[in-house]
């Protein structure tokens, strides 16, 4: 076998599996993409990010690959796609391994034959602005690190706490450690609550204290120390350090959430608005998640990507190649995996959403709605 068909093998079988923590990799292999991206919008493909092929622009529209409909290869690969609702597909993994696509723009159509371009690395934003005098916007690509997040609380406290609306913007979001958005919950919840009475008495976690998951989950754990961090939630990562010491060896233990930690509550702002999409996973599935069960939050937008049934994500060293995979997993009663958490109001994507952030601009108008109704 080439490393090329031994890698698709391992990754056709993982897919199987339908666990997005779950993953195989060749480490001498640089990761290459096509230089742009798609989303899929009933039975055509349109280009979202163009950032590496100049040949392309946002908006064009791709109808063929290697001279096959979208619509048919949609059939062909429903499991590479990871979904079966074009809106959710994943279609870089079929462009990645295609040669040609059909592209039309302004009913002109063209043919590109495919590049390979080396990936960009993903470059973190947590941002804040003001939007108009009573409404404050914060964007999270990921809750990877606890500073910035807190960084962006502090400087803001008195707009957050004298603003009648906030919008957090988790449509991008890859995920990290749940403990680094818990700052943000004051602003989110409306009166004290402690975070482990969010959920239900069964909604436990089971974690398989294996040798090997020891070796290699204290690791990340003491990865995430190293980082500026609050002394609750460096507390709270040494404490699982020391559970783990003294469980090592003894298999799957349910885990039940002892960690009491309280939010404090705000009334203002008085409404939250939190705009989701398929790219949000994994703690940003979880945030999702959390974030409903405030009276204040209405979720705007589109099901996260679910893949938070399996979680605490650990690598294996092979040498060559590197295999990810979670050693914790929730009680199936609450699965989620694939389907995602969903919105509570449902906007479904077209290509208008690239020519005017339609989810921002919806939210906009309940808030004008809103403000209209209170005078």
């Amino acid at each position: 076998m080439s490393d090329e068909e031994f890698l698709n093998t391992i990754e056709e079988y993982l897919l199987d599996f339908n666990d997005g923590h779950l993953w195989f990799g060749s480490k001498k292999k640089i990761p290459t993409y096509v230089g742009f991206s798609v989303r899929r919008y009933e039975d055509a493909l349109y280009v979202i990010n163009a950032s590496k092929e100049s040949s392309l622009m946002v908006g064009d529209v791709i109808t063929l690959i290697d001279g096959v409909s979208i619509k048919e290869l949609g059939e062909m690969h429903q499991k590479r796609l990871k979904d079966t609702i074009p809106e959710r597909q994943n279609w870089n993994a079929i462009l990645n391994k295609s040669t040609i696509v059909q592209v039309m723009r302004e009913d002109q159509p063209f043919v590109l034959d495919l590049s390979n371009f080396d990936k960009e690395p993903i470059i973190a934003e947590y941002s804040f602005k003001q939007i108009g005098s009573n409404t404050a916007y914060i964007k999270l690509t990921d809750f990877a690190q606890e500073a910035p997040i807190r960084k962006i609380i502090k400087n803001n406290k008195e707009t957050l706490e004298n603003s009648e609306n906030l919008i957090i913007d988790v449509r991008v979001n890859g995920g990290g450690n749940d403990s680094f958005y818990f700052p943000l919950l004051d602003y989110i919840f409306d009166q004290p609550v402690h975070f482990k009475d969010l959920f239900a008495e069964d909604q436990n976690v089971f974690t398989n204290h294996t040798e090997r998951n020891y070796q290699l989950w204290i690791p990340e754990l003491k990865e995430y120390l190293a980082q500026e961090l609050d002394d609750y939630t460096r507390a709270m990562l040494e404490e699982e350090i020391t559970f783990f010491e003294k469980n090592r060896g003894r298999g799957l233990i349910e885990t039940s959430d002892d960690d009491d930690y309280l939010i404090n509550g705000h009334s203002m702002p008085e409404n939250v608005y939190v705009l989701s999409d398929v790219y949000c996973g994994s703690s940003g599935d979880t945030f999702v998640e959390n974030v409903k069960k405030s009276p204040k939050v209405t979720v705007v937008g589109r099901s996260t990507r679910g893949i938070i049934d399996y979680i605490n994500v650990v690598t294996v060293d092979y040498g060559e190649y590197e295999f990810v995979y979670s050693i914790a997993k929730m009680n199936q009663k609450y699965a989620t995996n694939g389907i995602g958490i969903s919105p509570d109001i449902y906007i479904p994507w077209t290509p208008e959403h690239l020519k005017e952030d339609k989810d921002l601009a919806y939210v906009l108008e309940l808030i004008k709605g809103n403000s209209l109704k209170a005078h």
